[in-house]
């Protein structure tokens, strides 16, 4: 709500002040219209780090010609008056913009900023509902500490997707993550999955039970998918650290 009412403020402000420097029409308001409508286009497309910069030099640049112009043509006192005001409606219209500007970005990062926290909340991603890479990882450090005190063997399987087109190889990977969460035993074994890789962690199986668990997963994938020649290569190995997992999949924070 406050957010709300800060930005309604700004807006206003800057309608008000464009109205003024129509309506009062004071000395070169066309031209102070003209620049402020470039300003606004002009510093819309500014980085950040610029924003200030542009609107203290456009202030300081109008009042060094309107000063400039006033000495040079000797105006009355009365007539400098009026370009003092012009003046002032002119650098108060992009100094709000600039607070505006600034107080969009802000919210904008901060959205970015929340999204990403939620992105790093969720557990499961994807039309599949893999685990994410972070609650992989999470759940391979407990499963392989448990492993390690029960003294049970716990194996990591990569799938490497094979596909020269990129918008076929999105679908492929779709179905082959479903027919992977299908192959492993469910709340037992863990599966993520990323751009062209699905990563499995096996636990309390050895080196013959994860052949079968590939041998299953690559009839589903013959059955199903009709691929003559699997569409896939895959890794597997013996795995009982987590920093060990985390290299072999890559993980990224």
């Amino acid at each position: 709500m406050k957010k709300n009412l800060v930005l309604g403020v700004l807006i206003l402000g800057i309608l008000i002040n464009g109205w003024a420097i129509a309506y009062l029409a004071l000395p070169f308001y066309q031209i102070v219209l003209a620049i402020g409508a470039l300003s606004i286009l002009i510093m819309t497309l500014l980085h950040d780090r610029y924003l200030f910069l542009y609107a203290i030099t456009i202030a300081l640049a109008f009042g060094v010609f309107l000063t400039a112009y006033s000495f040079t043509n000797q105006k009355t006192p009365e007539m400098q008056m009026l370009y003092m005001y012009e003046h002032l409606l002119l650098t108060s219209l992009v100094l709000m913009y600039w607070i505006l500007l600034n107080f969009i970005k802000k919210i904008g990062y901060e959205n970015k900023e929340l999204k990403q926290q939620v992105k790093l909340l969720q557990k499961y991603n994807g039309v599949t509902k893999l685990l994410t890479l972070t609650e992989f990882n999470e759940q391979a450090q407990w499963l392989l500490k448990s492993s390690e005190r029960n003294k049970e063997e716990a194996w990591f399987v990569k799938i490497d997707i094979l596909y020269p087109n990129k918008r076929t190889k999105v679908n492929l990977q779709e179905d082959l993550e479903r027919l992977a969460l299908q192959t492993i035993r469910q709340k037992f074994d863990l599966i993520s999955s990323n751009s062209g890789a699905i990563y499995i962690v096996l636990k309390n199986t050895h080196a013959e039970g994860t052949q079968r668990m590939l041998e299953r997963f690559q009839e589903k994938v013959r059955s199903e998918l009709n691929f003559i020649e699997p569409p896939f290569t895959f890794m597997k190995m013996q795995v009982d650290k987590a920093s060990q997992l985390a290299a072999l999949v890559e993980i990224k924070s």
